[in-house]
């Protein structure tokens, strides 16, 4: 039973995104990385595209941007850094940062997954 639960927590987990990761850097200080709508639309402005199937490719600009919501100061170099010092679990980070850039656009868009119920009188209507 123990083994089920543990399995069913492992499920949600990879279904939900972090909404921010924690990161410290050699002498210990905490920085957030985090998205909102706001640095989203900034970098997809500044030219980048989330692709999945590259993920290494647009791995700096992704990880740069996460940086900007809460320390927008910082430069590549210094990101730079406290990115190295995160080991081998970079992967599994970068993992993170490309479910976390994409919430807030499914967000202002809707996904369907949400377990709202749909309103039954829409506050649109179409005219052809």
């Amino acid at each position: 039973m123990a083994k089920e639960t543990a399995n069913t927590n492992v499920n949600q987990q990879e279904k939900k995104s972090p909404k921010q990761l924690v990161l410290r850097d050699a002498e210990g200080n905490s920085y957030t990385l985090q998205f909102n709508r706001k640095t989203v639309l900034q970098m997809q402005r500044n030219g980048f595209v989330l692709d999945l199937d590259r993920l290494y490719m647009c791995a700096r600009d992704l990880i740069s941007g996460a940086f900007k919501m809460h320390h927008p100061w910082l430069k590549w170099e210094q990101i730079e850094e406290i990115w190295k010092h995160q080991g081998s679990k970079r992967g599994e980070l970068l993992g993170y940062l490309a479910n976390m850039f994409s919430t807030p656009a499914l967000d202002l868009m809707g996904d369907g997954t949400e377990d709202e119920a749909e309103p039954e009188n829409p506050t649109f209507e179409i005219v052809w």
